[in-house]
């Protein structure tokens, strides 16, 4: 962070340790959607049982934006560009099931309360009918505290499954005799309900119905479109500019640059994207990659790496006219 780039190193003994605090940390693309996506799903899937829940979920997202703009920009390490690919999945599936779930959960939430599994007695239930209240004396709860005295509510009450509403949630699946909810409950237990389904439908056919449709066109008629233009540029215009290459390497901590595994006598420099420092600036481009190839590190005949399989392999095809 700042302290090893503006005091560290500044008093570093070799250049190596001086690039050292200038790496930056490690962050993952994947891992940051995930935390912006986890507070999204629990804000709105607990907001029914905790509405205000949203005033904290803006208040963390907030921090968390800003926060990661600057890591990303004064902190974390450059990594690899991904494109949009990563924010259009996110926002495209995450995001739309996130507001499915949440309008699910709301109508469970209001189809379900007061959670108590309890249900008044019907009239004319001798079953389950009390005439008066009672009292009761010494009373040990679950909980092991003891109650002097007891009053019994003189309302009758009796077990009912609160959570046989089905899906959509319906007023209607509570039955005749274990009826739980008030008319303004029943109201919006009804519209919360079938909004869910209605978004659950809509979100299964934007995430299959595509797909469906594709491939039954398919069937017929070719349905292929090429993505984006032609630039009249070759891979070859572009190396070390627009054009890189996977080269096989590893990040090791302690060390100024990623140490190569593979041979890379076959390949044009370029392609590795980034260079050595070196002091000696006559010295050939792939000769400069040595301190840094883990191919030297192993004893080899005819001072030629290339027949050892335990490295990978990297070659380049260039075009004739390339070389000229």
């Amino acid at each position: 962070g700042i302290i090893q780039r503006h005091y560290l190193a500044p008093r570093a003994k070799t250049q190596e340790l001086m690039h050292d605090n200038f790496h930056g940390g490690y962050y993952s693309m994947a891992e940051r959607y995930t935390d912006f996506t986890k507070v999204l799903l629990l804000c709105i899937f607990y907001s029914p049982y905790y509405p205000i829940i949203f005033f904290f979920g803006v208040g963390i997202l907030f921090v968390q934006f800003w926060t990661d703009k600057i890591l990303l920009m004064r902190a974390w390490q450059t990594n690899p560009s991904i494109g949009p690919e990563t924010s259009r999945f996110s926002r495209r599936y995450f995001t739309t099931a996130a507001i499915v779930i949440g309008a699910i959960s709301a109508a469970t939430v209001y189809a379900n309360f007061p959670f108590t599994n309890l249900c008044n007695c019907p009239d004319g239930d001798d079953k389950c009918a009390v005439d008066v209240s009672q009292m009761y004396s010494n009373v040990t709860l679950l909980s092991g505290e003891r109650l002097e005295s007891v009053e019994t509510s003189a309302v009758a009450l009796k077990f009912c499954n609160q959570a046989k509403v089905g899906f959509p949630q319906d007023p209607e699946h509570q039955g005749f005799d274990n009826i739980w909810m008030t008319k303004s409950q029943e109201k919006l237990t009804t519209i919360y309900g079938w909004i869910s389904f209605v978004l659950l439908v809509l979100f299964a056919a934007g995430l299959f119905g595509h797909r469906v449709t594709t491939f039954l066109l398919s069937l017929w008629k070719g349905i292929y479109e090429p993505s984006g233009f032609d630039q009249q540029k070759d891979f070859t215009d572009g190396i070390g500019v627009d054009s890189f290459a996977y080269v096989p390497q590893l990040k090791e901590p302690g060390f100024t640059f990623p140490l190569l595994a593979c041979d890379i006598s076959k390949i044009n420099s370029d392609l590795i994207g980034w260079k050595p420092l070196l002091s000696d600036k006559t010295i050939e481009s792939h000769r400069s990659y040595e301190s840094c190839n883990l191919i030297f590190d192993v004893p080899f005949e005819n001072d030629s790496p290339v027949d050892r399989p335990v490295f990978s392999i990297v070659r380049q095809w260039a075009p004739r006219w390339s070389n000229k």
